[in-house]
């Protein structure tokens, strides 16, 4: 299979695309775009801006949080910190990886450096999903289907949209596939995220990576296998997920409504669908007991010392629900982490294995949430599904309404809009420096 997705990198143009398709990349672009500009303030995102600086090389890209322009490998790097700062990005439930921060933010970067158009950008951006998604799905397949870390299947992502817009020949795009794979970062969610780690999941390191594998496929380098390679029952390569042009892994993204790991979207959701409907007010509760797979049940931190912490703790962000009446990136900021009134509803929330979450997890990220009220009522809640999943999906209109809200607090509202024009209308566009020339947020923390 590294032939065929070495000939879909070469072959695909958006007249072989179906309308559908096209139409859920420029969400894709919008949504990663939006949540890289809405995490500009986190620490992370500045000190990435930085370390590019740091890096330097020639003035091929932009570094969004700052409007600095460095090597194509770096801002790749940079940007892709910022697409996940705040956790908010889509993510895929058949890997349970976050496609857009590895394939938009070094595709945006490649597509600067080399001056292409909006309609090469849009082909660069779902030959990335596409052939990220099918990696990182048989990635997940060697493990029992166990969530990867987003860092596996990056480098393959962010390499497949750079030699896409680099017209690198099919010899030259399997090379780039196959040095992104040795060369991805080799570790798990829980040594990342879950442990607060500013640089999560490997999703920076995926994106310098995959843009420099691109870069050394084309200077001549050869690379070794790739997940397409993978021989599952001994005689032949697996034929999972085929480039058949039938099957189009990036309709099956999941979008978030709220900045915090996924697995605490249902927790979130019953909470505030018991609320909701039993009129409560916070002091009301007593105790929260939220039931879930053993996977999610570790994010049970009460008082998270950092931002990136805070996005992975369940009690932290029902505490934020509870006691703001909303879950968005002004509280999930570092100056909340001591903030008494989330502080006050966390401890009230306690997180527990259920066997019967575990049986439906990772197919889905389930909870049943537990509300015992201060004068003895009992509230209970299923949650299967979250805000943004296939049974419950986010609109067009709310996923614009997202970004505009999180562009608006790093560029403000009217170069808010105009990115949404553009990226809607990136078949008219001429040259994506078009869209980057609105990136820029302001000068770097020094």
């Amino acid at each position: 299979m590294s032939k065929q997705a070495a000939a879909f990198i070469a072959n695909t143009t958006l007249e072989t695309l179906p309308p559908d398709v096209v139409r859920t990349a420029k969400l894709h672009i919008l949504d990663t775009i939006g949540s890289g500009l809405a995490g500009y303030p986190l620490k992370a995102t500045q000190l990435a801006a930085r370390f590019a600086e740091r890096l330097g090389g020639a003035q091929e890209a932009t570094v969004w949080a700052s409007g600095a322009r460095v090597s194509v490998p770096a801002a790749a790097f940079a940007n892709c910190v910022a697409a996940d700062a705040l956790d908010y990005e889509d993510g895929h439930m058949g890997c349970g990886a976050h496609p857009g921060s590895v394939a938009v933010p070094p595709t945006l970067a490649v597509a600067e450096w080399q001056n292409s158009s909006g309609v090469e950008f849009l082909e660069a951006v779902v030959v990335a999903y596409e052939v990220g998604l099918r990696a990182g799905t048989m990635l997940a397949r060697l493990q029992a289907h166990a969530p990867i870390a987003t860092g596996t299947m990056g480098s393959i992502t962010s390499a497949a949209g750079a030699a896409k817009l680099m017209k690198l020949d099919q010899e030259q795009a399997a090379q780039a596939l196959a040095l992104a794979t040795t060369h991805r970062p080799a570790l798990s969610g829980a040594t990342g995220s879950r442990m607060g780690s500013m640089l999560k999941a490997g999703i920076a390191w995926s994106g310098l990576i995959g843009v420099a594998s691109a870069i050394q496929a084309q200077l001549g380098f050869t690379g070794g296998g790739t997940p397409f390679n993978l021989r599952f029952d001994g005689t032949e390569p697996h034929p999972y997920l085929p480039f058949d042009g039938k099957t189009w892994e990036s309709l099956k993204t999941y979008y978030k409504a709220y900045p915090s790991c996924r697995y605490t979207h249902a927790p979130l959701d019953a909470t505030f669908r018991l609320v909701r409907e039993n009129k409560l007010k916070p002091d009301d509760i007593a105790l929260i007991t939220v039931e879930t797979a053993m996977n999610p049940s570790t994010l049970n931190s009460v008082a998270p010392k950092t931002v990136e912490r805070a996005q992975f703790s369940i009690p932290f962000v029902l505490g934020a629900g509870l006691a703001y009446g909303r879950v968005t990136p002004d509280e999930i900021a570092e100056e909340h982490l001591n903030d008494s009134k989330i502080l006050a509803q966390a401890r009230k929330v306690h997180v527990q294995v259920s066997g019967e979450m575990e049986e439906l997890f990772p197919r889905r990220y389930p909870a049943v949430v537990h509300i015992e009220t201060r004068d003895g009522k009992q509230l209970v809640a299923r949650q299967e599904t979250a805000t943004g999943d296939f049974d419950d999906p986010m609109t067009e209109e709310q996923i614009r309404a997202k970004f505009v809200a999180a562009a608006t607090r790093a560029v403000g509202q009217a170069k808010a809009q105009k990115l949404v024009s553009l990226v809607e209308n990136l078949e008219q566009v001429r040259s994506v420096r078009e869209v980057v020339g609105l990136l820029g947020v302001g000068a770097a923390v020094r």
